[in-house]
């Protein structure tokens, strides 16, 4: 009887030992971070052959121009991501428990549920020109920030590196910053109530991500508290 109860005991500590595999966990995430980078090239190319289909007969008008060079530059960001997901160095501490990787997940892809919202009519085209704006500017810094980051990338409030220069010169989080621009612009083109629900509650997400991530860096590298005592969270003179 001993011996049959302790075999449960004994499947979940070989369970918990695998989940606990430093190896198999990194080749999990990047398995799956490589599925969701195709998964998004493929509906960008989806989304490049409708701004074509819908242009104007007469060529490309100023508003389908932006939209095609956004969605290039977002191209190019997730192929970004994929790369350096593959390359980075092992992680040195993680936040524990489920709760930290369950936020940064929300965090990290609630910003995709903006494309899921029915477009709203008649907000006037020069909305959508500053929606487009928003996103051209997303794509384009986080084109400039993520090889900063390089091989100390993660979606996970992990440490990987300590990054101080470039734009972490001036803000400690800049990538956050990249997905509020593409977060706002993604509440105009679905301007609603369900829209607004959805940016208040990526934003909430995305701060407790911050704050996560921020308690396993400081915990991680000496360095870090001065680092943090002289520049902003995401934007200076502001948070």
């Amino acid at each position: 009887m001993a011996a049959t109860l302790s075999m449960p005991h004994a499947g979940r500590r070989r369970f918990a030992a695998i989940l606990q595999n430093e190896k198999l966990r990194e080749a999990t995430a990047k398995l799956g971070m490589a599925c969701v980078c195709l998964f998004l090239c493929l509906g960008a190319v989806v989304r490049f052959a409708t701004v074509f289909e819908r242009a104007p007969a007469a060529g490309l008008d100023p508003l389908s121009t932006a939209q095609l060079f956004t969605i290039v530059c977002q191209t190019i960001f997730y192929l970004l991501v994929l790369w350096f997901t593959l390359i980075r160095r092992p992680a040195l501490r993680r936040a524990t428990g489920w709760k930290p990787r369950l936020v940064a997940a929300i965090g990290a892809f609630a910003i995709f549920g903006f494309g899921f919202l029915p477009p709203v009519r008649g907000i006037g085209i020069a909305w959508h020109v500053a929606a487009a704006g928003l996103l051209l500017a997303s794509a384009a810094l986080a084109i400039t920030v993520l090889p900063y980051l390089g091989r100390s990338f993660s979606l996970m409030s992990e440490a990987r590196g300590l990054v101080t220069g470039g734009p972490y010169r001036f803000v400690r989080h800049p990538l956050y910053l990249v997905e509020e621009l593409a977060a706002i612009a993604g509440f105009i083109e679905g301007f609603s109530l369900l829209a607004g629900l959805l940016l208040a509650l990526q934003v909430a997400f995305q701060i407790r991500r911050i704050l996560n991530e921020e308690a396993v860096l400081e915990a991680s590298f000496p360095d870090y508290a001065r680092y943090k005592a002289s520049t902003a969270r995401v934007i200076p003179g502001l948070w």
